[in-house]
């Protein structure tokens, strides 16, 4: 077969589009797709290794806050607790209201 195998397509209402068959003839299609195939790879991948850096980079970032400033990092957990527990105590709260 020569060259890209091309169909036309139709649904009703007098809809068409075509559709484009691309089958490798010979090594220069097979390394042009495969290199296509390794930048869209590639590009996908890019957001997966910014947050695994910026993940990093928050766990170096909290080391480093509680070993130079520990009082500090123990008031900010302690605040932080409190207001899961309070935001925990007010879901009880609307919950024993909303069956009483």
């Amino acid at each position: 077969m020569e060259g890209p195998d091309k169909r036309a397509l139709t649904c009703g209402f007098g809809i068409g589009f075509s559709v484009t068959l691309f089958t490798p003839s010979d090594e220069a299609d097979t390394v042009s797709t495969a290199a296509a195939l390794t930048v869209t790879r590639t590009y996908r991948r890019r957001p997966a290794m910014i947050k695994k850096v910026l993940t990093w980079l928050g766990i170096a970032f909290l080391i480093f806050f509680i070993a130079f400033n520990p009082n500090s990092a123990a008031d900010v957990f302690s605040s932080l607790g409190g207001t899961i527990a309070d935001i925990a105590r007010g879901f009880g709260q609307f919950f024993t209201n909303l069956v009483a």
